[in-house]
């Protein structure tokens, strides 16, 4: 499988995951689980969400060294909405844990 397909891949299912997860958060009666679901939904879209702006970097910079500069260009559109999940996913672990375990 070439890289960027495996990178796709991994982006699609981690956020399928976590999607999955904050469902369960919030069609759940329990909110002790609700809580944890949340939790461990931002702690898997910030993952993927950085692992996947790195690869990104990677393979932007072994395009732009090719010269594929629509390619590189496109890689880095796609490492910045990555970033941008991983940051809304940040934010959102913030904000959780200000309101449910240090308030």
């Amino acid at each position: 499988m070439h890289p960027l397909l495996r990178n796709v891949v991994i982006g699609i299912v981690g956020l399928i995951i976590a999607g999955a997860l904050t469902a369960l958060a919030f069609l759940g009666r329990d909110s002790d689980l609700s809580v944890l679901a949340l939790l461990a939904a931002g702690i898997l879209g910030a993952m993927v969400g950085l692992f996947l702006y790195g690869q990104g970097w990677i393979w932007g910079s072994r395009a732009a060294r090719r010269r594929e500069h629509g390619t590189s260009l496109l890689i880095a559109i796609g490492g910045g909405v990555m970033a941008l999940i991983a940051a809304v996913a940040l934010a959102g672990l913030l904000i959780l844990l200000l309101l449910f375990f240090l308030g």
